[in-house]
């Protein structure tokens, strides 16, 4: 109810507006076309003044061509229609205002009963409306949308292509057959793009349809293409004078750089006035140079617009909505006549002004001969011009006749009468039947509307060639398309083109030229640039002008508008590089296996003893690893492989450095405690197997170290991607961190060992390896500096590290084992053990003599039957070793020398060997010499030694040293000299140890641990650096004699003790020595190396007396198995004499290399041992033992056991065990 009050209520207000707007009766003509639905049509029949509103001359394209068409289809509708389709057509005068005025007359000849003297040519009811097609402005047809809207009505626009009408939610009944203007700017910038004119100017009228066109051009130039450039824009004025068109061109043509294309988003009119501008400043005194124009479809190919305008227009180019020509219709049209065509009310008046006549002249003028009376006879085929837009007005038509056909055959079905739905007038129903209204022309073109009710696009691109062609002016050179409901947007130019100066060649319009490949536009000014190169590795960004990086792996194309992925570089083995690298790493490997060979081969010789075996073992392994991996680092990179170069150069470079710096550790140790004068404490860790334990435990740190790294940063292989030109290569993708951490722990050690051989720099010659160690180190040190500087800044890393690790192991292999090698191979004779034993400053033990039980020891101590060996060793001296079992493994042996008397045992006194056998004293003998030819003091020191040795043998392992009173031992060590103690020392050159099979008790539950007898195979040779330092020492006393005697030069030492000579330093020698003569400074300078000499031999003693009490805890441990074999031996002995076959089967003596036994045996006896003591050594047990077993089982001298025993150790034996 309230919606049809207000409807009453407006159409009363527009009855009202209308009553007081009439101001012509001829503007207020219909021609109509009566029906039973009534559509309405607005169509410029009459131009528009130029300056107003006012409607002027008849137009017969747009006006009469456009009416008779409509009235024509309708007619034709009519015959296939299930009713009656009625048309009303008005003027809009190409006006906002008329066309609000007729579409006011629509409505209220719906609603209200109009008269003739109200409204010319109404003299009954009208059927109300129901859809309006036109009018062809775009502007008045916003206007009259938003009047027929507000009553619900439908208008279908035949012309109008403001992108505005597609706003559904402003224009919500409309719905066209011409495309939105949005794709003819779409249209203009392909073929902006298509001739490149790149640097344009944009010119358009005022109102909805230039502004809108211009907006939708720019937004499309902005967003979708950087190579256009919108140089100048203005706005015209619709109704602007011959002077402001003049005025925009003359701004246009002082631009300092000048665009030679412009687009003109006009109508027709706004077209005309700019070409007429043109030609009055090009033929004035300006002589302004032609513009290349692009127009859009508001000239299409209307010749009004270029009539006595051709020439500033050839060359041209115009847009036109796709529009054949009507087939048939200039037929109709030029059949036209006004006495045959009622219907059009214009018509007669279009008459008149087509053919300069009138039809009634009035008396005053029947005699003008200006005047001329229409004839009939005229022909409207002369000078006939189609207009384009007829078959839009044809499809307008129809697709609101389609609608009501629809909608009627839904609603009404059979019923031969209009239902009521269809008289309703529902303009809601009927907009949704149009838009749903699909079909095909004539032109086989279809037409169908989106969900913004349009169309979809298809222009014409003309050319206007002008007088070459005077019949077809408008050259069809291409055709652009878009297909709303895919995006496709095909722009197809199909014949050659002519431009503004009459020729085919194209211009340019551009400010500045294009840039180059790989060059940038740096703009100066609106539309104006100036190019700049990019770097090689960037392209230029096309979007925002900027020359960008390529990413690490890729490298510009060739037009250098992207980037392109790099070939990556594989693995080159045939490179020199790679070659080399590898010939070093399998000469390595050679060499060092080589080595080891060597070393295996010669284990035993002292130049391998030397080197600490084990350690050595350790070395070489290390080293082949460093060469091996090289085959890893030169491969293509893969997960296994950069696993492998990730783990193993860390880890064997670790193992090589952690045995050097164990191997340093220990010789520094050694040397620190030889230098002290008292010993307080053994040096701990000295031990191979523990030397080889503390290289593992370097090791193991850094596998901690690889392993913490690995779970940080698991290595795998990809692409190194470098800013070098077109340059990829494959390698292990690690952090530099990661790999370089682990390393920081070999450095650590190689600076130890460093400093172990810097302080050990001073070693004696033959203990010189410490020296190759610090050489090794220092080249080590370079070589890593050098590696690190490398890995740093190089692209071929694994080269760098292949050679890197390769050189390392080389310095390592040629400093430590080359100078052995060279030895062992080409100088044999130097390779024993004179050779690797001190022979100047120090003398004294860096290790001790070492064995190891093998398989079969370790499976006899376990249960094997007991063995006793004992030789007899010929010359001055027998040497009995004793060692102890520590673990079943290690066995420390110590060498004691026994005088023995050089007689026939036999004849010797059995009490004095009993008393010796009892006594068990041991002392330090001269060996191939007699102790008459030592010096006394010499003599003194080895008897304070004896003496002491027998006093302390039976006490517990306490410091020797410490023991003794402190000014006896400090005289002792001042009054020897350095030769007699070399002498002295020299009795402990050689030790051999024969195990011996241990003893098991007849006590089972009693353990047993074995002592082993080592006996030397030959006297150790004589020390010939004795005699050097005796011949010295006695030079020194025959001069010392001849300068006390017959000397008369004073002596500058008269002052000064031994001691303080001994201390004093060269330069103060020197000094007091001044003046001297050549004989007394050489005197001098030999006594103070004598004194200094005898001050290292004094403190290589107490060293060796510290050996000494070593010795003596391992005896406090011998004295307790003692104590288990005596308590055995005396159940044995009581068993013995009636378990004799028993006895001989447990208790074999097993001696090799010995005579055959014979036959001749010795009476056996009894004895009794209830109270005698057994003794509490282990070498007189044993002897004991083999002489019970000879007693058993009598033996001659020659047979094999009894050979072995002394007869008067035989005799000292029974006697304590009777």
């Amino acid at each position: 109810m309230l919606y049809s009050h207000v409807t009453l209520l407006m159409l009363r207000v527009v009855d009202v507006v209308a009553k007081t707007t009439v101001q012509q009766s001829a503007r207020m003509l219909v021609a109509e076309i009566h029906g039973e639905i009534q559509i309405g049509a607005l169509f410029p029949i009459h131009r528009q003044i130029a300056g107003s509103e006012s409607c002027g001359e008849i137009w017969e394209q747009y006006g009469i061509q456009r009416s008779e068409i409509a009235m024509h289809t309708v007619n034709k509708l009519n015959e296939e229609l299930p009713f009656k389709l009625g048309l009303s057509i008005r003027d809009s005068c190409w006006t906002e205002r008329i066309a609000m005025e007729q579409t006011i007359a629509f409505l209220r000849e719906g609603v209200a009963q109009c008269s003739c003297c109200q409204t010319p040519g109404c003299n009954k009811k009208s059927v109300p409306v129901v859809a309006v097609i036109g009018p062809g402005k775009s502007s008045s047809t916003i206007a009259v949308q938003n009047l027929l809207q507000v009553f619900r009505i439908p208008q279908v626009g035949y012309s109008a292509t403001t992108p505005d009408l597609s706003d559904k939610e402003q224009f919500g009944y409309f719905l066209r057959v011409v495309p939105s203007d949005v794709f003819q700017a779409q249209a203009i910038n392909r073929l902006l793009h298509h001739y490149n004119w790149t640097y344009v100017a944009v010119l358009y009228s005022a109102g909805n349809y230039g502004e809108k066109g211009f907006e939708s051009l720019e937004r499309l130039i902005a967003h979708r293409s950087s190579s256009v450039c919108i140089a100048y824009s203005e706005k015209i004025k619709t109704l602007a004078s011959d002077n402001e068109y003049r005025q925009v061109l003359t701004r246009l043509d002082s631009q300092n750089s000048r665009p030679q294309v412009v687009v003109c988003f006009c109508e027709g009119a706004s077209m005309r006035q700019f070409f007429k501008a043109q030609k009055h400043l090009a033929d004035g005194k300006m002589q302004m140079k032609r513009f290349q124009w692009i127009g859009s479809d508001g000239w299409a190919d209307r010749n009004d617009v270029v009539e006595d305008l051709e020439e500033e227009a050839e060359g041209s180019f115009s847009i036109r909505i796709h529009a054949p020509k009507i087939p048939g219709f200039r037929q109709y049209y030029t059949a036209l006549h006004p006495e045959n065509n009622t219907m059009n009310p214009w018509f007669r008046e279009f008459w008149q002004q087509k053919f300069n006549c009138q039809f009634a002249v009035s008396k005053e003028d029947k005699n003008n001969e200006n005047i001329r009376i229409c004839s009939g006879d005229e022909n409207l085929d002369e000078q006939y011009k189609e207009d384009p837009k007829l078959s839009q007005v044809i499809n307008s038509i129809t697709v609101v006749a389609l609608g009501l056909k629809a909608m009627y055959q839904d609603r009404c079905r059979d019923n031969s009468t209009l239902c009521t739905e269809m008289l309703s007038r529902n303009g809601t129903l009927l907009y949704e039947y149009l838009l749903n209204v699909t079909y095909s022309d004539q032109f086989k073109q279809p037409v169908y509307f989106d969900r913004n009710g349009d169309p979809p696009a298809w222009y014409d691109i003309l050319n206007y060639i002008g007088t070459k062609d005077l019949d077809n002016p408008y050259n069809e050179v291409g055709s652009f398309k878009s297909i709303n409901d895919y995006g496709v947007e095909e722009l197809d130019m199909t014949a050659r083109s002519m431009f503004f100066d009459k020729t085919e060649i194209l211009p340019e319009s551009v400010c500045s030229r294009p840039c180059g490949i790989g060059q940038r536009q740096r703009e100066t000014m609106a539309c104006c640039w100036i190019c700049e190169s990019c770097l090689d590795m960037q392209f230029v960004n096309k979007t925002t002008n900027q020359c960008m990086n390529c990413s690490l792996g890729s490298w510009p194309n060739a037009n250098r508008t992207g980037c392109e992925d790099i070939i990556p570089e594989v693995v080159s083995w045939t490179s020199f590089g790679h070659i080399l690298a590898l010939v070093l790493a399998v000469t390595g490997i050679i060499t060092s296996l080589a080595t080891l060979a060597v070393f295996l081969r010669h284990n035993s010789t002292p130049v391998v003893k030397s080197t600490t075996r084990e350690l050595s073992y350790i070395i070489l392994s290390g080293l082949v690893a460093c060469y091996a991996v090289s085959f890893a680092l030169l491969a293509t990179p893969s997960s296994s492989s950069c696993f492998i170069t990730r783990v193993i150069p860390p880890i064997a470079f670790a193992v090589v450095y952690s045995a050097l710096l164990t191997k340093t550790n220990r010789i520094a140790r050694i040397l620190a405690g030889s230098k002290k004068r008292i010993l307080t404490k053994k040096p701990r860790f000295l031990t191979t197997f523990s030397q080889v334990v503390i290289t593992w435990i370097l090791v193991a740190v850094q596998c901690v170290i690889v392993g913490v790294g690995l779970m940080r940063d698991w290595p795998d292989a990809t692409y190194a991607k470098y800013a070098l030109p077109r340059k990829l290569i494959l390698e292990c993708d690690t952090e530099t961190k990661s790999f370089l951490i682990p390393f920081f722990w070999d450095f650590f050690l190689i600076s130890l060992c460093t400093l172990y051989a810097f302080k050990t720099r001073n070693l004696p010659e033959n203990f010189n390896e410490a020296k190759f160690i610090g050489f090794t180190m220092y080249c080590t040190v370079v070589v890593w500096i050098a590696f690190l500087v490398l890995h740093m800044g190089t692209t071929h890393k694994a080269l760098v590290m292949s050679f890197s690790y390769s050189l390392s192991a080389s310095v390592a292999l040629a400093l430590l084992f080359f100078p052995k090698l060279y030895i062992i191979l080409m100088h044999p004779e130097k390779n024993i053990r004179a050779s690797y034993t001190t022979t100047k400053l120090i003398r004294c033990h860096f290790g001790n003599s070492q064995a190891a039980y093998d398989s079969t020891s370790k499976q006899q101590h376990l249960g094997s039957k007991t063995t006793a060996r004992t030789s007899v060793q010929s010359g001055s001296a027998r040497s009995f070793s004793k060692s102890s079992s520590m673990g079943g493994g290690v066995t420390r042996t110590a060498s004691v020398h026994v005088p023995v008397s050089r007689g026939s045992t036999h004849s010797t006194d059995a009490s004095t060997q009993t008393e010796a056998a009892s006594k068990f004293s041991r002392s330090f003998s001269i060996v191939g010499r007699k102790k008459q030819g030592l010096d006394d003091d010499v003599q003194q020191l080895v008897d304070a030694c004896r003496r002491y040795q027998d006093e302390k043998i039976n006490s517990s392992a306490a410091n020797l040293l410490l023991e003794e009173a402190e000014d006896e031992v400090g005289a002792l060590l001042a009054d020897s000299i350095e030769n007699s103690m070399r002498t002295v020392l020299s009795t402990v050159a050689g030790k051999a140890v024969v195990p011996l099979v241990p003893i098991v008790p007849m006590v089972p539950v009693l353990p047993v641990v074995p002592a082993v007898v080592s006996i030397p195979t030959a006297p150790p040779q004589e020390d010939n650096f004795e005699q050097l330092l005796r011949s010295r020492v006695s030079s020194a006393g025959s001069v010392s004699s001849s300068r006390e005697s017959g000397s008369s030069s004073p002596n500058p030492f008269d002052h000064l003790s031994d001691e303080e000579l001994a201390h004093i330093t060269v330069r103060q020698l020197n000094q007091k020595l001044m003046g001297q003569d050549r004989n007394v400074v050489l005197q001098w300078k030999q006594k103070r190396r004598t004194l200094k000499n005898r001050g290292y031999a004094l403190n290589c003693r107490a060293r060796r007396v510290q050996n000494q009490m070593q010795l003596e805890t391992d005896n406090l441990m011998l004295r307790n198995q003692i104590k288990v074999l005596r308590e055995s031996l005396n159940e044995a002995h009581m068993r013995l004499h009636y378990y004799e076959p028993v006895f001989y089967q447990n208790y074999q003596v097993v001696v090799p290399n010995s005579e055959p036994p014979s036959t001749t045996t010795a009476p056996s006896a009894s004895v009794s041992v209830a109270t005698h003591q057994i003794p509490t050594d282990s070498t007189t047990v044993t002897t004991a033992l083999s002489f019970i077993y000879s007693r058993s089982h009598p033996i001659t001298a020659s047979s094999k056991g009894l050979s072995l025993v002394p007869a008067s150790t035989a005799v000292a034996a029974v006697t304590l065990i009777s």
